[in-house]
């Protein structure tokens, strides 16, 4: 990834979404927990990319990242995303494809989470879980409804 200066959340949705800042717990803590970045953010092509730590205590007894945890990494990229280019709405399923082991070597991850469709009330994101070299990780497509 080129570039790597970390956006302000809490600047980043109030430049979006302006007073209606206020009716969110920004930064989500999930966000927070797992040390979350916006690195990118383009409201023309509704996307986003998150940079996020490959900590120890993400580790599966094998040494390598947690599914779970990794779908989780990928909704903090879309959740965000979600708020800034889309009616208030929610996850109604993630479908997810884990290609490679994750291990802390990695350092950081990279997740590009782009809003692919809006028909209706239903919401499309694809996301891709790269390193810095973009080596792929993992990928979903998330479905959320507006409410």
């Amino acid at each position: 990834m080129s570039k790597e200066k970390s956006i302000d959340v809490v600047e980043l949705f109030r430049e979006v979404l302006g007073e209606k800042v206020e009716e969110f717990d920004l930064p989500p803590p999930s966000f927070e927990i797992m040390q979350c970045e916006i690195i990118a953010f383009d409201a023309k092509e509704k996307s986003i990319v998150v940079k996020i730590p490959v900590l120890e205590l993400w580790l599966n007894p094998y040494g390598t990242m947690q599914g779970g945890i990794i779908v989780g990494v990928i909704d903090n990229a879309v959740g965000p995303l979600s708020l800034l280019v889309a009616p208030k709405n929610m996850t109604r399923s993630i479908e997810s494809k884990l290609l490679k082991p994750i291990t802390t070597d990695i350092e950081y991850l990279y997740v590009t989470a782009t809003l692919v469709e809006h028909k209706k009330r239903r919401l499309t994101f694809e996301a891709l879980v790269q390193d810095k070299e973009n080596n792929t990780y993992a990928k979903a497509t998330l479905t959320n409804w507006t409410l």
